[in-house]
């Protein structure tokens, strides 16, 4: 007979894969493809106090909270995928060792219980202090990286290979469409690391089972604090035999020596115990406890001082930093200039303490231009998403990143706003180019550009018209700098110059009031690369450009004009 635990769980994990996979271009409007980010608790809490904001998407998340006076940590049992995955992964390893009953007990388990509770402390101080650590240890948050960034592009190139192999004999003979048939291809920054640090997880859950939900898990930590005494709980009857098969059988280690008393905090519902046991004399219901010992493992008050003294001075390091961004509507003193955010994101101090980090922007990129970070945004900015135009540009008719974003550090703006959320502007590296340097015919970044933001003109001393960038005219999408035909470092690349970011309001209104001249070509091939142009015909150079550029002493770097 298969658990109704199982059952919930698979249920569960099938409907977060697939939401995980149809975050993507083209979206199918109202599929809500970031429910379970939600329910996350964490995301709930830390998100609104760093934020210092509640807004109704994490409502979710506080339902999930307020359940664990009802039915304590089911969630963790039934629904998070992070749990399911871990249960799965420790059905294919097994374990260490089966120790005995008193070995398995609550007692002999609670050297590191409570740690998940010092971790929500650091989470929820440095949230206090204006800095979200959300990213490193909400379990939504962690299980959408992994299999967004790790297991999705994995599964792509093994279909891929599978195509391939399949494609010489099924293509002629049984499934002939298979030779149109490609799976996209996907690349990802980080993804080794995010590798590495759920292996850990597992190896982890090896020793002990569910050792990151039971000693680790701030989430559960949230949970379980409304746990201590739920409505419905386990109970056991009198015709307990003592056999303390319930003991060993827990994945928490929730039941005492004493088989009758639970520490309702780590029970995650799993009914386990109530199947197994030879007497029938468990059962999850209202009812009453003989034992009314604490309700939390045990934590000094030493402990608790340093997680909340911790996550205070992980915020102070980060607002400290050189990378760190002034407060919203003051200039930044220090940015990289490739820091290049999507299209919608909020300014970048509100950014930050918004973003979850949960990839599932990258993830449903079509171009595969959002990737991951190291330290191009401080410490703070770690596996926040960034356009990467070398990799790919971004589409001009696709605005899915805002639409999967769970906490609206993307906003989800309709297409005619985000053609005008500016995102930077491109510049010539004159020394790379092959017109300015060489002295040979190239106008690749003219015929890809979908807003004709660059402009090619006679330069004194070349026999070939020159490229320069239109800059009113520029969104900054990177379709240029994708398609430079330059090995290595483009010829010409984006910056962050120009950049809009609003928390509210109309990009349109803003970009008008800028001076910026947003209009896209005719023809945008397959609605998400531009149509290139080509005819097999050698393009004309372009002899418009601007008055303001048309001197080459105007002190404006080149390819600039004023707005």
């Amino acid at each position: 007979m298969i658990r109704f635990q199982r059952i919930a769980q698979t249920v569960s994990l099938a409907i977060f894969l697939t939401l995980l996979y149809f975050a993507a271009h083209p979206f199918m409007e109202g599929l809500k493809v970031d429910l379970l980010l939600r329910l996350d608790p964490i995301v709930a809490i830390g998100t609104s106090i760093a934020a210092r904001e509640f807004h109704y998407y994490l409502l979710p998340g506080i339902i999930v909270i307020a359940s664990g006076l009802l039915l304590g940590r089911l969630f963790c049992g039934h629904i998070c995928p992070m749990g399911t995955t871990l249960d799965l992964a420790q059905h294919m390893i097994g374990r260490a060792s089966k120790p005995s009953a008193k070995a398995s007990s609550f007692e002999a388990t609670s050297g590191y219980r409570a740690w998940k509770y010092l971790f929500l402390a650091a989470i929820i101080a440095g949230a206090v202090g204006g800095v979200s650590l959300i990213h490193l240890g909400s379990p939504l948050s962690l299980i959408t990286r992994f299999y967004g960034i790790v297991i999705y592009p994995i599964t792509m190139l093994l279909g891929e290979l599978g195509l391939k192999w399949l494609m010489p004999s099924a293509a002629e003979q049984i499934f002939p469409e298979l030779a149109y048939s490609e799976f996209p291809q996907k690349i990802f920054s980080t993804n080794a690391f995010v590798a590495v640090v759920f292996a850990l997880i597992i190896a982890l859950a090896y020793r002990q089972p569910r050792f990151w939900c039971r000693n680790l898990c701030p989430g559960g930590a949230l949970i379980g604090l409304f746990s201590c005494r739920p409505a419905f709980r386990r109970t056991v009857a009198d015709s307990c035999s003592k056999c303390g098969r319930c003991i060993r059988e827990c994945p928490t280690s929730a039941i005492r020596e004493n088989a009758c008393q639970t520490m309702h905090s780590e029970c995650i519902v799993c009914l386990r115990c109530k199947e197994i046991c030879p007497e029938s004399a468990i059962s999850f219901s209202r009812g009453q406890e003989s034992f009314s010992g604490p309700a939390l493992p045990e934590l000094n008050r030493r402990e608790v001082l340093y997680g909340l003294g911790s996550g205070l001075v992980t915020a102070g390091l980060f607002r400290t930093g050189i990378h760190q961004p002034r407060p919203q509507g003051k200039e930044r003193p220090f940015v990289d200039e490739a820091l290049i955010r999507p299209p919608g994101a909020v300014p970048e101090s509100e950014f930050l303490t918004r973003c979850i980090r949960c990839g599932e922007c990258m993830k449903a990129c079509p171009t595969n231009t959002l990737q991951p970070i190291w330290l191009k945004a401080g410490l703070e900015g770690i596996f926040s998403p960034v356009m990467t135009p070398r990799v790919g540009a971004c589409a001009v008719n696709c605005n899915v990143c805002g639409k999967v974003c769970p906490t609206g550090a993307i906003r989800d703006i309709p297409l005619v706003e985000k053609k005008h959320a500016k995102v930077g502007t491109a510049w010539i590296v004159r020394q790379n180019c092959l017109v300015w340097e060489q002295d040979k015919k190239c106008l690749v970044c003219d015929e890809v550009c979908p807003y004709s933001a660059v402009s090619f003109k006679p330069v004194a001393g070349l026999k070939n018209a020159a490229p320069f960038v239109v800059a009113n005219k520029c969104i900054g999408c990177g379709w240029c700098e994708t398609r430079c035909p330059v090995e290595g470092a483009a010829a010409i690349r984006v910056n962050i110059i120009g950049e809009i970011r609003l928390s509210a309001g109309s990009y349109v209104e803003k970009s008008q009031e800028y001076g910026f001249i947003f209009k896209t070509r005719d023809k945008i091939h397959d609605g998400l690369a531009p149509d290139t142009f080509d005819s097999g015909e050698v393009s004309q150079p372009q002899t418009e450009y601007p008055d303001s550029v048309s001197e080459t002493n105007s002190g404006i770097p080149p390819g600039f004009i004023p707005k």
